[in-house]
């Protein structure tokens, strides 16, 4: 029988990305409601309940759980804390939406699968692969429109951690949490990249990396890093970062390459354009797409627990970016840095 009431939701966090979260989950109608919001600064969790119309608030797991019932609970809260939630939700039997990375280290990650396995249903939010434009092009590959892949490489450069025309740091201004993160540019922001490209051109191992801190005196973690992976039939595949870059802007899209044996992709400056003998471009509004991809997660995740479906970013495949997430810092001689 098909399910008539709304799933009943909590938020585990009220920090900035929390704003997205609970606009994708409003977009849901009535097939979801979420009923909490949970956080250490309980004046934070009341503006953000307050601002989308959430009735209760709670400072942690043990108030939200003695006081609600609820289907699923989305967890958005700093990394470290990631395993305590989806065990205690475990424990009840509640399915989890937990924000990437799923825990600071390849190692807890592979440890928390285990203990929650057959427990309840997980999925981890990797919302950069579901940005419109990436979704487009995955068709376009899956169409065979490049043919074989022979290259892809995808950079993310800006200037987040260098002052503005009013002095202040941007990135830090965002996240302040980046200060202090010991695993950073890779751990916290490549990974989406990386992700992606999994995505996109199938299974990859790192080959070699690079990565630096370059303003030491503003950040613990490396701000600068270059991967080089190659797909199971050895095309490489480079995805680059640096979020210290002189004169670039404090917010840049990605710019990404494929080259096929047939045509090529190349999005760039918010467009994406199809080259070779049949070319096809499309224009996106990029402020736009990134609320779209939090839309697209939360809606899957619903209609996976909807239909029993398995998810897209279900554990088993999150651990394949984590992989070479953990792989990019060994070979870059950072495994150490966070490490467990």
């Amino acid at each position: 029988m098909a399910r008539t009431a709304p799933f009943t939701i909590a938020l585990a966090g009220a920090g900035m990305i929390s704003h997205f979260h609970l606009k994708a989950w409003a977009k849901l109608g009535n097939r979801a409601r979420v009923v909490a919001v949970c956080d250490p600064d309980t004046a934070r969790a009341a503006q953000r309940a307050q601002e989308f119309g959430v009735s209760q608030v709670y400072p942690d797991a043990a108030a939200l759980f003695a006081a609600e019932k609820i289907d699923a609970l989305d967890v958005l809260s700093p990394r470290e804390t990631h395993a305590a939630w989806v065990e205690a939700a475990a424990a009840r039997g509640i399915a989890v939406l937990c924000q990437k990375p799923m825990t600071p280290t390849l190692a807890l990650s592979e440890a928390l699968v285990r203990r929650v396995a057959g427990k309840m249903r997980m999925m981890i939010h990797e919302n950069w692969r579901f940005r419109p434009w990436y979704r487009v092009l995955k068709g376009w590959i899956d169409d065979g429109a490049l043919g074989d892949i022979a290259m892809a490489r995808m950079s993310m450069i800006n200037s987040g951690l260098l002052p503005d025309a009013s002095g202040q740091r941007p990135q830090i201004v965002r996240q302040p949490f980046f200060k202090t993160e010991a695993r950073l540019l890779i751990a916290e922001s490549l990974i989406h990249q990386i992700d992606t490209m999994r995505y996109l051109c199938g299974e990859l191992h790192v080959m070699a990396a690079r990565a630096a801190n370059t303003v030491p005196d503003v950040v613990v973690g490396e701000t600068f890093a270059d991967i080089f992976m190659e797909t199971a039939t050895g095309a490489p595949v480079t995805v680059t970062g640096n979020i210290a870059a002189p004169g670039y802007p404090p917010r840049v899209p990605d710019r990404l390459e494929i080259v096929g044996s047939t045509a090529s992709a190349v999005f760039e400056d918010d467009e994406l354009r199809l080259l070779g003998p049949s070319p096809r471009h499309e224009r996106y509004d990029r402020d736009a797409g990134y609320q779209t991809s939090f839309d697209a997660v939360i809606a899957h995740f619903i209609d996976c627990l909807e239909s029993g479906a398995p998810f897209e970013t279900d554990p088993a495949d999150n651990l394949q970016t984590l992989r070479l997430v953990e792989h990019a810092y060994w070979a870059a001689g950072l495994h150490k840095l966070g490490g467990a």
